[in-house]
């Protein structure tokens, strides 16, 4: 029975106090149902969750999912539920543009995403239009470090990542290198040889050759090998996702060519491994966790990952656990602090990560030491920390 035909009935048999008192009551019910039932605060997620590449979409959802449920199982954020809105950006640009509006027309406060640069770097305009901020758990690209804008990350950019490997390889006495990247990813991949370059040529390398190409468009993995290893290179820096650096990976073994090889932090998921087998065996990257770290709150969220989907976690879905948590804290000031959500973000200071503190610098960077990291017997083991000068709260 709809309201109107239920008061319309019951005036019948109230006097117009009655029926007064009757519609007071009502009004008291419905009111008392809507504050038993707060409105939901909406988080959307923006990642590639199909294709080839979906490893990093995949772990970074799932990784969102936990902190959400976590945060709603300890009441919410000021009392709020927290419902979360996913959508496939499909890897594309005009993917991460569509996914986003989606997101911003079903009334999210924030999205967290997207898990690559080019897709960031695409989606930016959409949320600087609606001014809701971007929160990346892996966008590394230096394009975006010096900007006041709603882009927010809780890594550092890979300007450091790649003037650190630039050093490892100097350290290793390689003073030729070949560099390979996945131009569909030139935000990422350009930047980040670049910073390698300019060090490793400031410490008397040669970078021999860089080498794009275009993970959309199938290349013939064999030739790319053989291109890299004409030009004499004594080691080869991958810049590419897990699937494609271990398929570069395979054919440069094949084809007998043993150089050491230098992977981007972007292939530090298990699908490296798995598809990369001993053809990976030795390489090694830089990244912004310690992966051996013994820390009660890692090992518990390793634990629960593992129960709850059947896989570890990669990067990817600590980080961006890390990134609901650490937007979770924002909201709370904003509802406690009368701060808007921008500003609490670049207010985060020491914020307990999983695997150690983080902040965020005055452009919504952030900021965390880095890690030295190789594949060794099959699995991914941390070398040493890397502490640098370039590690600073205004990178």
């Amino acid at each position: 029975m709809s309201g109107r035909i239920f008061l319309g009935t019951m005036n019948k048999y109230f006097s117009r106090k009655g029926r007064g008192v009757l519609i007071v009551a009502l009004a008291c019910i419905l009111i008392l149902g809507a504050c038993s039932h707060p409105e939901p605060i909406r988080i959307g997620f923006s990642g590639q969750l199909t294709g080839k590449q979906s490893d990093l979409g995949v772990q970074g959802r799932n990784g969102v999912q936990m902190a959400v449920d976590e945060i709603n199982a300890a009441g919410g954020i000021a009392g709020r539920p927290v419902e979360l809105l996913v959508q496939d950006d499909l890897g594309t640009p005009e993917g991460a543009r569509a996914a986003d509006r989606a997101l911003i027309e079903a009334n999210v406060v924030a999205i967290i995403g997207h898990m690559t640069s080019s897709q960031t770097m695409a989606a930016l305009e959409v949320v600087e239009k609606a001014g809701i901020p971007l929160i990346s758990p892996t966008t590394s690209t230096t394009a975006l470090d010096h900007l006041n804008d709603h882009f927010f990350r809780v890594i550092p950019s890979n300007a450091t990542e790649g003037k650190l490997l630039a050093r490892r390889a100097w350290k290793r006495h390689i003073t030729r290198i070949v560099i390979v990247y996945d131009h569909d990813n030139a935000p990422f991949g350009q930047a980040l040889a670049e910073a390698f370059t300019q060090e490793y040529q400031s410490l008397g390398g040669e970078v021999v050759a860089l080498v794009p190409f275009s993970s959309s468009q199938e290349p013939n993995m064999n030739m790319l090998a053989s291109q890299l290893q004409a030009t004499g290179a004594e080691g080869v820096f991958i810049i590419a996702s897990a699937n494609d650096t271990a398929l570069i990976a395979q054919h440069i073994r094949i084809n007998g060519w043993s150089v050491p090889l230098f992977i981007s932090g972007w292939a530090h998921t298990n699908t490296l491994i798995q598809i990369g087998g001993r053809a990976v065996e030795g390489a090694e990257l830089i990244t912004h966790f310690d992966i051996d770290t013994q820390t009660q709150p890692y090992r518990e969220f390793v634990a629960c990952y593992q129960k709850r989907f059947g896989q570890p976690p990669t990067f990817a879905a600590i980080q961006s656990y890390e990134a609901m948590m650490v937007l979770a804290q924002a909201l709370e000031k904003v509802e406690t602090q009368g701060l808007n959500l921008s500003q609490a973000l670049v207010s985060t200071r020491d914020f307990p990560g999983l695997t150690g503190p983080i902040t965020l610098n005055q452009y919504g960077n952030g900021v965390r030491p880095h890690y030295l990291i190789a594949v060794q017997g099959g699995k991914f083991i941390t070398i040493t920390r890397l502490e640098s000068e370039e590690i600073e709260t205004e990178n």
